[in-house]
């Protein structure tokens, strides 16, 4: 059977809408290696231990945010019902999280708007955090890991080009970093960026780093998410070199990946000679390290927090210890250099990028399978442009805004990922519509892991269908109804897409333009949503929907 590599089903979706411009315990080991054929070097005295600190996805949001949680995950059948994903109740219970629990208002999407919005995050307390973890174990036992997707994502990064996103890494103690989505963004711009970060940012080039801490050596492998034009063997294997590789001169493997959730997930059943792998991409938190049965890290995005871990032999075995902390602003020290200079940086863009646009009229939020209310607002505004039919990426990135707080242009720059995402408008028929939206359940449900995007759903409205969730692969979707408004077999599509580089509006301005002409008392109109068909009751899958 034909195995696509994952460039080749990555662009599936864009490919079906070509012209359209529409985008959107260890089993077997790689590609024949088994546990006897990892050579590893014994395991430092008894008494050695190395603290790891690792955040990721923070989205170069240097202010803090208010936390919500994904509202509903959903992912491949072969995964529901394991952490990260678990409906809101089988989430808490799962960590012996009671409701009465301050965890809960940053753990579940309820908990946080029972609590009215909860800051979180934010540099300068990011900052302080780590840097008294570093403190307490001392410098040369402790390392400090940046995942993915750390320098771009908010206003002030995509106006600047990233101007001051090294020294940001340098806020937060950085030792290492991977190679994210600067190198997409600012493809000019970004190997000064790395020089002047001038510490090992690891990509396809640079895939390995050692650092020597309290007596052992650990050895960082990176997995960028950059599309190889490999098959999943190939792929697999190229991987798996590096890391026996590096196995043979340390004591410790730690892969520091930005693939995203599932592909980690898959990595972690098959690669081996790994003690650790540290996910970014998928921004999915999920408390404490997910033994898959590598241990893997899930560290939320927005820099609300941190993994804490530990690296420790005893008795010749390895050892790993994982907890996410929290940076709850309200509660937490800041290190006033950095809030200084983030005050002094920013000053010069703030009133551009502060500008008031109009006051929320309930929770928008980005992270859900199907659609967060941010989808909603966007959509609205598609709909100026006179299409029938409004299609998006289900993009995860955004900032959470609570009731009533005013919505500003930094909040709709956050909704693209540091793209110049522009709008554009084609036309479509059924065929072409429904292969857009099996590629994007197939990368969100399907059971090869590999394949998925980090994106939710696709975002359809105008129109409606079932998401057959058990179904094969290229049979998800039925029951596409066609707009009544439509009365050929075709109809205008507006859409927008990271991927898009032809003429038309920014997002970012359709959407303020929009905004503007609401009035004081504006609402939003419901979530457009698809309907579903699941298994009743299944762990792994809110049937009921948090709006």
């Amino acid at each position: 059977m034909f195995k696509p590599s994952r460039r080749q089903f990555l662009t599936a979706g864009a490919a079906s809408l070509a012209l359209a411009g529409l985008s959107g315990c260890a089993t077997q080991g790689a590609a024949g290696t088994s546990a006897a054929d990892v050579v590893r070097r014994t395991p430092a005295a008894s008494s050695s231990a190395v603290q790891l600190l690792f955040y990721a996805d923070t989205h170069a949001q240097w202010l803090p945010v208010i936390s919500h949680s994904v509202a509903n995950h959903l992912g491949p059948m072969s995964l529901l019902g394991q952490a990260p994903y678990f409906t809101e109740y089988n989430r808490l219970a799962e960590l012996g999280i009671t409701s009465g629990d301050s965890r809960v208002a940053w753990l579940t999407a309820s908990g946080a708007r029972q609590a009215g919005g909860v800051r979180m995050g934010g540099y300068a307390a990011l900052a302080k955090a780590l840097e008294q973890q570093r403190v307490q174990w001392g410098a040369d036992a402790c390392l400090t890991l940046e995942g993915g997707q750390c320098w771009n994502g908010s206003g002030l990064a995509e106006l600047t080009a990233g101007r001051y996103a090294p020294l940001s890494s340098h806020w937060l103690g950085a030792e290492v970093r991977i190679a994210s989505e600067e190198q997409q963004i600012w493809p000019q711009g970004y190997p000064r960026l790395y020089s002047e970060f001038a510490r090992p940012v690891l990509d396809t080039g640079n895939p390995v780093a050692f650092f020597d801490k309290a007596g052992m050596k650990i050895a960082v492998v990176g997995v960028p998410n950059q599309p190889l034009n490999l098959s999943r063997i190939q792929y697999l294997s190229h991987i798996q070199q590096q890391v026996l590789q590096a196995g043979s001169q340390a004591d410790w493997v730690v892969v520091l990946s930005d693939a995203g959730t599932n592909s980690d997930l898959w990595l972690a059943k098959e690669l081996q000679g790994v003690d650790l792998i540290l996910s970014s991409r998928g921004q999915d938190l999920w408390p404490q390290a997910v033994q898959a049965p590598i241990p893997v890290c899930f560290a939320g995005s927005q820099g609300q927090g941190y993994f804490a871990i530990t690296l420790e032999s005893k008795n010749s075995k390895r050892v790993v210890n994982a907890r996410f902390h929290p940076v709850l602003t309200d509660q937490s020290e800041v290190m006033p250099a950095v809030a200084e200079q983030i005050q002094r940086l920013r000053s010069a863009h703030a009133g551009w990028l502060d500008l008031p646009l109009a006051e929320a009229p309930g929770w928008l939020y980005r992270r859900d399978a199907l659609a967060g209310s941010w989808d909603q607002l966007i959509a609205e505004a598609l709909k100026t442009t006179r299409a029938e039919l409004t299609l998006a990426p289900g993009l995860r990135h955004g900032l959470a805004v609570a009731p009533g707080q005013v919505i500003t242009r930094d909040h709709l720059l956050s909704l693209t990922a540091g793209y110049n995402s522009r709008v554009f408008q084609v036309t479509a028929d059924p065929q072409q519509l429904q292969a857009r939206l099996e590629a994007g359940a197939d990368q969100l449900l399907s059971d090869d892991w590999y394949l998925h995007s980090s994106e939710d759903m696709p975002r359809l409205t105008g129109s409606a269908y079932v998401l057959r969730y058990q179904a094969v692969a290229g049979q998800r979707i039925s029951e596409l109804q066609w707009p009544a408004s439509s009365t050929r077999n075709r109809a205008r599509v507006a859409g927008w897409s990271t991927h898009y580089r032809g003429e038309g509006q920014p997002l970012w301005q359709l959407m303020e333009s929009w905004l503007r002409q609401r009035s004081s008392a504006w609402h939003l109109p419901p979530l457009e949503l698809p309907s579903l068909a699941f298994v009743e009751g299944h762990p792994g899958w809110h049937p009921e929907a948090v709006q």
